[in-house]
């Protein structure tokens, strides 16, 4: 038989005490339950593969240590959450890890797990790390051992800033903001980014004339004459209104062109690629370098008897560029330049210079201070 609770008895009391008590708790744990789905990240990355986080991640593992600048265009603070990187920023940009060091000097202490590149990366080193993610880039191919990390749960996405460029890098900045909580600084640089290229383009697409361009990979060793083929460089040096040569016979991302066919064929335009570690006597620009010294050592290139006979080098239509502007957003500001070194008179009024700048002073963590371009005939 069911006994009756009267109004204000010590059993009615206690039932009306647990009873707040229970709906307490269940809101406690509604409300939980709905911050938790309102801070999840889910993204669609440069692979087409649906990613997931609980949260925007604190604890990220960089594949390429060089895409610090990347981060760096989203927070004021981009190391603050990594936890371990790769070694290719060290190895192949020194001066660039000088600057970042500079501004960063925590970045020695961060633990290096390998490069992609020469196959010494470590996945069980990445796991090790406790990241919430790990970010790959599409610059090589896809690496081995993702299986590791799908075993440990670890979540990774892949951005692209190399095979297609020029339609990845606006979603692959959007993406990177998400993951990150950087939403309103991704959609800045965004703005930035769109306002120059759509520039670029208005100014290319009146032009009746496309120079052919010899692009020449790291020049200054042994062997001539590499150069990129389909995509890449070869996409950047069309949005500036010209034409590279590596795309009418490589079928490959970078291969080699025989010198013969690259004199027989008399581009409008050299251009070299350098700053990198992999040429020792190859041109000499990016972070710390003076106009001087990237100006003598574009001359030093191409007085090489095997290039100076080149018909566009003979008509001072020569010019060095920083490589490390590529497989990065930052390669706008070398479109902006390459544009200007093409078509002179449309793009007389631009300032790549001030464009750099603005970016150091508007969105970049660690800013870059140097000798980025140079030119044979003096025109920067």
């Amino acid at each position: 038989m069911m006994m009756l609770l009267r109004a204000g008895s010590p059993a009615r009391s206690t039932f009306n005490v647990l009873l707040m008590v229970f709906l307490l708790a269940a809101c406690a744990l509604f409300t939980t339950a709905r911050a938790a789905e309102n801070s999840s990240v889910t993204v669609t990355d440069m692979l087409n593969r649906t990613v997931t986080l609980p949260a925007p991640a604190k604890r990220i593992v960089l594949a390429e240590s060089r895409h610090i600048m990347t981060l760096a265009l989203l927070d004021n603070d981009p190391l603050s959450s990594v936890v371990a990187w790769g070694t290719d920023l060290q190895r192949y940009s020194p001066a660039t890890w000088q600057a970042l060091k500079q501004r960063f000097p925590q970045a020695a202490s961060i633990p290096e797990i390998g490069d992609l590149n020469s196959g010494t990366f470590s996945m069980e080193a990445a796991i090790a790390a406790k990241p919430d993610l790990v970010v790959f880039t599409l610059y090589g191919p896809i690496p081995d051992g993702l299986s590791k990390l799908d075993a440990a749960h670890v979540p990774y996405v892949f951005v692209d800033f190399f095979r297609h460029p020029l339609t990845k890098t606006v979603p692959s900045m959007r993406m990177l903001g998400r993951l990150t909580g950087h939403e309103k600084q991704a959609e800045a640089f965004i703005a930035f980014y769109q306002q120059h290229m759509d520039e670029i383009a208005k100014r290319v697409a009146k032009e009746t004339t496309r120079p052919t361009v010899f692009f020449h990979l790291n020049p200054g060793g042994e062997e001539c004459c590499f150069t990129s083929g389909k995509g890449n460089m070869s996409d950047f040096i069309a949005v500036a209104g010209g034409e590279n040569l590596g795309v009418k016979t490589l079928n490959q991302a970078i291969g080699k062109l025989n010198l013969e066919y690259v004199l027989a064929q008399k581009p409008d335009f050299y251009l070299a690629g350098g700053g990198s570690s992999v040429s020792r006597q190859g041109l000499n620009v990016g972070p710390g370098v003076s106009a001087a010294e990237s100006a003598r050592s574009l001359k030093a290139i191409v007085s090489n008897p095997s290039l100076a006979s080149l018909s566009a080098i003979r008509n001072r239509q020569g010019a060095g560029i920083w490589l490390f502007f590529f497989d990065n957003p930052l390669f706008f500001i070398g479109v902006e330049e390459m544009a200007k070194m093409l078509h002179p008179a449309a793009f007389a009024d631009i300032d790549p210079a001030k464009t750099f700048d603005e970016l150091n002073q508007r969105f970049l963590a660690f800013p870059l201070k140097g000798s980025f371009w140079t030119t044979l005939n003096g025109q920067e």
